[in-house]
């Protein structure tokens, strides 16, 4: 039997029981947030003169889309929560999309940031960005936000580590690994799938977090296509884990914990277009698939009659579920290409960004008791490991077994690791 989500009313079920973590809020309906990002014109798109199809009005947060090969039809319209133009910048797309949700995880709120698209639509430069100040892209942009807040909070005692990773022909990879190219298996328990192994790097600071990304862009797949010079060949995501320990008015201890994930989806390829051949082509096909499987599983969910939620399709969305349809605030970014000649996958693009935006998902804040400390992970980090200075409450004080530098710090996920015993109200659910 399934014991992840098979129908709607079992993934209610699970959403308003699943975990131990307290509820410290009322749980509220909320929708996926989605934002759609327009490109501006590639130098070769110029000379050769193509057509600009999409008109974007970011005070009325339309999209309008012509097709200038059928000039008897026309125009369609798209309304989303966010709409940004070919002159839009990355930090007006980080300030007014993406800054919310990497301040909930702050709060004990999860996040996820995805970003969809065809090839070369642009997902890469709003996720990433290039390594000038004013290029960052979202991921980049959050760690200064994340540890700025932290400074703020002197009363709050803080433990941030992140981990970074990509889905490649269909299997899990650590970037981060000390062993390259590491391989990972992904497990079940009863709140959803998790990364076996996964390393898990605690970071003092913004810099110690741009650190890691930067090496796992080193490591990651990309390889050239006629459509780009630097094609992700993978599904990659970068998560970041805030913990941190709180006193309430009445003087009782909590511990809350945030978990931001931040994810580059490959862009969806034609072979006829990115003339893509062999292992390029193989690695097209694979991409294809999983992005079929979430378009598949986005539908679903914005459909309240379709009972069946395909999670288990593909590996993609078996470990996007919790971020999807659990207890999580979501943003996606839909990137778009201006032009004629992409005048199809921009439709099929905002089509299923209008879908998306009709799905609706609980949301509530991640709370432990307080005699529950910032997570203790393996016996290689002493009990009192987890201190963290309140003088400096980003800067974690680690009391190491063996000679790693801080920054280098592997923590390893247990099969058991977070997955507590249910209640009997979790094991009804699951059995259903």
């Amino acid at each position: 039997s399934e014991m992840c989500i098979r129908d709607r009313s079992t993934w209610e079920a699970v959403v308003s029981t699943q975990s131990t973590w307290g509820v410290r809020m009322n749980r509220r309906e909320e929708g996926v947030k989605v934002a759609v990002r327009c490109r501006p014109l590639f130098p070769r798109e110029t000379e050769m003169e193509r057509q600009v199809v999409v008109d974007v009005d970011n005070a009325a947060k339309t999209v309008i889309l012509r097709n200038t090969l059928k000039p008897t039809e026309g125009p369609k319209s798209f309304t989303f929560d966010f709409a940004f133009g070919m002159e839009a910048t990355q930090e007006q797309i980080y300030r007014d999309a993406a800054h919310d949700i990497v301040q909930g995880i702050l709060d004990g709120r999860n996040g996820t940031i995805f970003a969809y698209g065809q090839t070369a639509s642009g997902r890469s430069f709003t996720m990433e960005g290039r390594n000038e100040p004013e290029l960052r892209g979202i991921i980049p942009r959050s760690f200064e936000h994340i540890f700025a807040e932290i400074e703020a909070r002197p009363e709050r005692q803080y433990a941030v580590r992140v981990s970074f990773f990509e889905l490649y022909n269909d299997e899990f990879i650590d970037l981060l690994s000390k062993n390259k190219r590491q391989k990972l298996e992904l497990r079940e328990k009863p709140t959803g799938f998790f990364l076996k192994d996964l390393t898990s790097i605690v970071v003092r600071d913004a810099r110690e977090m741009n650190d890691q990304l930067l090496l796992g862009m080193r490591n990651r797949n990309v390889a050239y296509t006629a459509m780009n010079a630097n094609s992700g060949r993978s599904h990659c995501i970068f998560s970041i884990v805030v913990e941190y320990n709180e006193q309430g008015t009445d003087g009782s201890q909590s511990v809350r914990k945030g978990t931001l994930n931040m994810v580059n989806l490959a862009g969806g390829e034609r072979l006829s277009k990115t003339a893509a051949a062999g292992e390029r082509a193989r690695e097209a096909v694979s991409l294809n698939q999983s992005l079929k499987a979430l378009v598949d599983v986005l539908s679903a969910l914005a459909d309240p009659k379709i009972k069946h939620i395909p999670f288990r399709s593909s590996k993609l969305t078996k470990f996007m579920q919790e971020s999807l349809a659990g207890n999580t605030n979501v943003l996606m970014i839909a990137n778009v290409s201006p032009v004629d000649w992409n005048h199809e996958e921009t439709l099929s693009t905002l089509r299923l960004a209008s879908r998306t935006k009709e799905i609706k998902a609980l949301k509530r804040v991640n709370e432990a008791p307080a005699q529950t400390k910032v997570r203790q992970t393996e016996t290689r980090i002493r009990p009192s490991s987890a201190i963290v200075s309140r003088t400096e409450p980003w800067q974690v004080r680690i009391n190491i077994e063996r000679e790693l530098p801080i920054g280098e710090i592997m923590m390893k996920q247990e099969e058991d690791d977070d997955a507590p015993s249910r209640t009997s109200e979790e094991e009804k659910a699951f059995k259903t």
